[in-house]
């Protein structure tokens, strides 16, 4: 090239996009599934909780607890499974929370020892932000949807 024609250089590294987070039309189920998943978990911890208490000491009334907990963990996973099932990425109707098995995007994240569903279970109980498994779209639940912006830009 020529010192007056200012194309792209060599060395010149390409643009990155900067992906801003979306705003979900209600997050309402986004927050639900999460919560239900959070129940699941603690009703795991109580599980273990009880198992550990049991191999110190051995006692009738631990195993009620026991068998109680393992009824906790199976309808709370039922629920909770239910849940993320019915709650749809608004941009390509995926389920951003339940795996599928289909090939997940190239900026989908997750946490090494969980899988992608989980992963963004877990980040929407922490952070109130997920991304698509599928799509690769940011999610932001604190963000309130375009349409109620311009309501309350109106007088």
């Amino acid at each position: 090239m020529t010192p007056g024609n200012r194309g792209p250089s060599l060395n010149s590294k390409p643009l990155e996009r900067i992906h801003r987070a979306r705003s979900v039309p209600s997050p309402r189920p986004f927050r639900i599934a999460a919560l239900l998943y959070a129940i699941h978990l603690l009703c795991i911890v109580m599980v273990l909780t009880v198992v550990l208490c049991m191999a110190i000491k051995p006692n009738p009334a631990a195993s009620r607890f026991l068998v109680w907990g393992m009824a906790a963990v199976a309808t709370s996973w039922l629920i909770a499974y239910f849940k993320r099932r019915t709650t749809r990425c608004p941009l390509c109707k995926g389920t951003p929370y339940l795996n599928t098995g289909a090939l997940v995007h190239k900026r989908a994240t997750r946490i090494p020892p969980l899988n992608h569903g989980i992963s963004a279970t877990l980040s929407t109980l922490a952070t109130q932000r997920f991304r698509c498994m599928f799509c690769g779209s940011d999610y932001d639940l604190l963000k309130p949807p375009s349409h109620q912006l311009d309501k309350q830009q109106d007088p």
